[in-house]
């Protein structure tokens, strides 16, 4: 994985746990065209087996009850909760 996918994905994660904190909205564009939203869940930590690239998390995020591959988020984007 080039340098930058490696960044998006790792973005993507953050993204997920500060939104978490936050109780925040996360909206998630897949490469199948499916999108999925809600409060998500913070990527599972983890080095070795799993991890997606080398950037500490595991290919694995849930928004709401639906665990997708971080792998295959496209689009990431965060909702203000006044709206």
């Amino acid at each position: 994985m080039d340098e930058r996918a490696s960044q998006f994905f790792l973005s993507v994660g953050r993204l997920c746990a500060d939104a978490r904190i936050a109780g925040l909205t996360v909206r998630l564009r897949l490469a199948n065209g499916d999108e999925i939203a809600g409060i998500p869940e913070p990527p599972p930590e983890t080095e070795g087996e799993g991890e997606l690239d080398t950037i500490g998390y595991a290919d694995a995020v849930t928004v709401d009850t639906t665990v997708v591959a971080l792998s295959d988020v496209v689009e990431a984007s965060v909702t203000h909760p006044g709206t």
